[in-house]
């Protein structure tokens, strides 16, 4: 297959910052170049887009070459060659600046996969004007390495599939063209819905881990201890995981913390405290115990905005019923959008 991948990868962060060869192993390049290589070694024809040459030593990028990868500067040159491509690019807008730079050049059913920088929904949703009329064959997946490449905790790709509510970014086809791609470099392809891909592969999956096993204690206690209904439970933890994220959206993480006061959370938390296997609270309550000195001086100056307390999805069909369809449909892939501007 013929493969685009755009962006090389920081390798300052990646070695100097994070340390990576020493904490996880592997060998640099880490990152799109890696994914490049890895792509190459398989038997694919290969470009890697990257216009900042110093982003890699000249021994790193003779790497890169010696595996058989045409490196080039310009995306559009790229764009023209792949029948997939790959945004190992800058989180948020640059992004969405060069899927709309590429779109128009690249092949005829073309697949555009995004990384840990965007999600593929709302990816589709800065295409679609495009999609729906001049490029009416290209699809839109991911193919996020839900680690960084070239380490050995890259084993996998996580692909965005058909949305949760049936909204098709991709063919089948071009599906299944991603997958062969991912299992030829090696790794194992985990199809999942498109709106669910970025939570469980992106950096952010550190949060789902830890809000899911908090979802599963509370779930345990509530059935089986409490003896709670079902639906109180369900409607609870949407109130909760609602209310914070409300809050992070308008007051950032310290009006957060501000909001919910870790003092009183405590004492309201270790009251469920009801078996001796909930560890994970009390990791939860020794991590709130202990808050870095820092935070506390950010979050006193922490400013708490107004936020309204709503279930989302219901929020969403009130809407389509008070003011229609295609109004609706405009009024939600904006707000998807916002979550992505900055």
């Amino acid at each position: 297959m013929k493969i685009s991948v755009y962006g090389a990868g920081n390798q300052n962060l990646y070695i100097n910052q994070l340390n990576l060869p020493e904490k996880f192993g592997g060998t640099p390049p880490y990152g799109g170049s890696r994914m490049a290589i890895e792509f190459a070694q398989a038997g694919h024809d290969v470009i890697l887009a990257e216009p900042n040459k110093d982003i890699m030593s000249d021994d790193l990028w003779k790497k890169v070459e010696e595996a058989g990868v045409k490196v080039v500067s310009d995306d559009i040159e790229a764009a023209k060659h792949g029948e997939i491509h790959v945004l190992f690019t800058p989180f948020g807008k640059a992004t969405f600046r060069i899927a709309k730079t590429i779109i128009e050049h690249v092949p005829e059913n073309a697949v555009i996969c995004n990384t840990c920088t965007v999600s593929p929904v709302v990816l589709y949703y800065s295409l679609e004007p495009i999609l729906r009329t001049k490029r009416k064959d290209v699809g839109i997946s991911s193919m996020h390495p839900a680690a960084v490449p070239g380490t050995p905790q890259h084993g996998h790709y996580v692909i965005g599939g058909k949305t949760t509510d049936g909204k098709e970014l991709a063919n089948e086809e071009q599906i299944k063209k991603v997958v062969e791609l991912a299992k030829s470099a090696g790794k194992e392809a985990y199809i999942v819905p498109a709106d669910v891909s970025s939570v469980v592969a992106d950096m952010g999956s550190l949060v789902t881990a830890v809000a899911l096993s908090g979802v599963l204690d509370y779930y345990t206690v509530g059935r089986k201890i409490i003896n709670a209904p079902k639906k109180m439970i369900e409607q609870q933890v949407i109130m909760t995981l609602q209310t914070m994220a409300s809050l992070v959206e308008t007051s950032g993480v310290e009006g957060l913390v501000k909001a919910l006061n870790p003092e009183l959370l405590i004492r309201s938390a270790s009251s469920m405290k009801l078996l001796d296997k909930q560890k994970d609270l009390d990791a939860a309550l020794e991590i709130l115990k202990n808050l870095d000195e820092t935070l506390k001086k950010e979050v006193e100056k922490a400013e708490i905005k107004p936020t309204t307390l709503v279930a989302a999805q219901s929020l969403v069909k009130e809407i389509k019923t008070l003011i229609g369809g295609a109004a609706a449909e405009g009024a939600i892939k904006r707000s998807a959008r916002k979550l992505f501007e900055h």
